[in-house]
């Protein structure tokens, strides 16, 4: 659609200044401008409808009657676009952007995504991933959920707890493994990480349960751990599983623990707030809820964070497939 009768922006909103301050001067000096500027658009404006728009005083300027009508008519449509982009602006502040690892959004974020929508309906949530769940120093991620130590101004929402897991039917194939040694001579599914000893792999997870393999660790390799756990539910082998993110391949059983051990560290998922002062209360929003989920859901939260060990290995112990 063309608007042919519509003069220019400029001259617009020259003259509504000036109408509203009563000077050309003062409107000048609102704008920034020199009072000549303010004069000629004036002057355009008045020669493109044919008729004066105010009544040179001594003192300022007053409309007339067309430059009433049009001054109504220009402070409407002014208004509505300021509140238009107002409500636009307001719209993209209660957006926020959260980043964080495939598996942490695919575990924890996307199953009580409409839960969180349903309690902040205000609040949109883009969901940005990455193979490491770190952002470096991207402006648009106002909160990033990564896995490390917790540092100064986060907020350690789950706890490191890793126990080897594999489906029910390597479980029936190979039996459940009692000892180290009895599990090192099973197929080991293993995470290849670009980020050393970010997390337990299968080396540091035996090293922290106080056994050292004598033989290379056999096995598939992957890069991400989506892959992993695909193998681990397909039968290929045992993986390490975050009981955190697992909730849901125990309860509906397509995981089983492999061996009694669960270790523990003091890393985890953090959250950090990275956003600006304006949207930190949709931050601190979305923080109070993950923490409820993670303690409604009894998911294995940030609670524990030292290093221990279930000292399980070589006791007598039956399968068992929950966390």
């Amino acid at each position: 659609m063309r608007y042919g009768n519509i003069p220019s922006p400029h001259a617009l909103i020259a003259f509504e200044a000036a109408a509203r301050c009563g000077s050309f001067t003062r409107a000048a000096q609102e704008l920034g401008i020199g009072q000549p500027a303010i004069s000629h658009q004036v002057t355009l404006l008045e020669e493109q409808l044919n008729q004066p728009l105010f009544r040179r005083l001594h003192r300022g300027v007053a409309l007339t009657g067309a430059g009433q009508e049009l001054f109504d008519s220009v402070t409407t449509a002014l208004g509505h676009i300021d509140q238009t982009v107002e409500n636009i602006r307001t719209r993209r502040s209660s957006r926020i952007s959260v980043g964080t690892d495939f598996a942490f959004a695919s575990f924890i974020l996307m199953p009580h995504l409409a839960d969180f929508t349903t309690r902040f309906p205000d609040i949109e949530v883009n969901v940005v991933t990455n193979q490491t769940g770190r952002f470096g120093m991207d402006e648009n991620i106002d909160i990033e959920l990564s896995f490390g130590h917790c540092g100064p101004g986060g907020i350690l929402l789950l706890a490191e707890q890793v126990a080897p897991v594999c489906s029910p039917n390597f479980l029936a194939r190979h039996g459940f493994a009692q000892t180290p040694d009895a599990l090192c001579k099973m197929p080991l599914l293993h995470l290849d990480s670009e980020i050393e000893n970010r997390w337990f792999n299968w080396e540091s997870w035996l090293r922290a349960a106080g056994y050292t393999p004598t033989a290379p660790l056999s096995g598939h390799r992957f890069n991400t751990y989506l892959l992993v756990l695909s193998a681990a539910v397909s039968g290929q082998g045992v993986a390490l599983g975050w009981t955190a993110l697992l909730q849901h391949h125990f309860q509906n059983g397509q995981l089983v623990r492999a061996s009694p051990a669960t270790l523990s560290s003091d890393r985890g998922y953090v959250l950090t707030s990275r956003a600006a002062p304006h949207r930190q209360s949709q931050v601190t929003a979305f923080a109070n809820w993950a923490r409820d989920i993670i303690a409604r859901d009894n998911i294995p939260g940030g609670t524990e964070t030292t290093s221990s060990l279930n000292a399980a290995f070589g006791q007598p112990h039956a399968p068992e497939n929950q966390p």
